[in-house]
């Protein structure tokens, strides 16, 4: 990727991108349909039981064509469509950042697509302020996007200005942890170990407080697997905090 682009121009060309695919396809009010999408800016979505990857995107006779593979999980079918539009629309992105686009390479293409698909299913005019006002509520928010997965709205959760820490853990062990203060997150504070482990015994959403730090965790749980997700950010009143002081 060129380096002369700054993130903050990256993340303005793909917002814009997302918001004006949006736009195009009529889409007014979330839960967001990524099939619907397809469909109304005339790309056809099928379904095709021999692929190995979750989906691609392809042209056939001239027309764009998405195919993804079945799946028993709604939001994994959604974010498979959701992907290949970004991957179809990556030139746009280009175009706004007056980039050519033969020089993107393939990692990037496909970074763009992950991150288009973020927006596409959790567009920044609604979930910004439906995030904001649950305070971050991962349960609250999968009743209001529903066709988005727990972890994609955890993850979307970093792009608020707000510094954050989103932690996943499975069978109790951190799977992935990530921050969007620019630094790698520290490791779990005695808080956010303490608030995980009464969410993973008892089963129910906690929210712990301290030193100017607010840790929520939700379960997501079904039969054989324990997901948790913790997010750990600054109380209101500490919002502007910098990063030296999460220590």
């Amino acid at each position: 990727m060129q380096t002369e682009t700054t993130i903050a121009e990256w993340n303005a060309a793909l917002e814009a991108v997302a918001e004006e695919m949006l736009d195009e396809a009529q889409i007014i009010a979330p839960p967001v349909d990524a099939a619907l999408i397809a469909r109304r800016l005339r790309i056809t979505v099928a379904i095709d039981r021999s692929l190995q990857p979750r989906g691609v995107h392809k042209r056939l006779s001239g027309r764009s064509s998405i195919f993804v593979r079945p799946d028993d999980r709604p939001e994994r079918l959604q974010w498979a469509v959701a992907h290949e539009l970004g991957e179809s629309t990556a030139y746009r992105v280009c175009e706004k950042l007056m980039l050519p686009d033969e020089d993107v390479a393939a990692a990037d293409r496909e970074t763009w697509a992950n991150l288009l698909a973020a927006r596409l299913m959790l567009p920044r005019q609604w979930f910004f302020e439906d995030a904001t006002r649950l305070n971050g509520d991962v349960l609250e928010l999968k009743t209001i996007y529903r066709t988005s997965s727990h972890e994609a709205i955890a993850w979307r959760l970093l792009d608020l200005l707000r510094p954050t820490v989103i932690t996943i853990f499975d069978q109790g062990h951190i799977t992935s942890r990530r921050a969007n203060t620019g630094f790698s997150p520290p490791q779990l504070e005695s808080l956010e170990k303490n608030c995980w482990q009464d969410v993973h015994q008892v089963q129910k959403s906690r929210t712990h407080c301290q030193r100017g730090l607010q840790v929520q965790c939700w379960p997501v749980h079904e039969p054989g697997w324990r997901r948790e997700i913790l997010r750990t950010t600054t109380l209101d009143e500490f919002a502007d905090m910098g990063t030296d002081d999460w220590d």
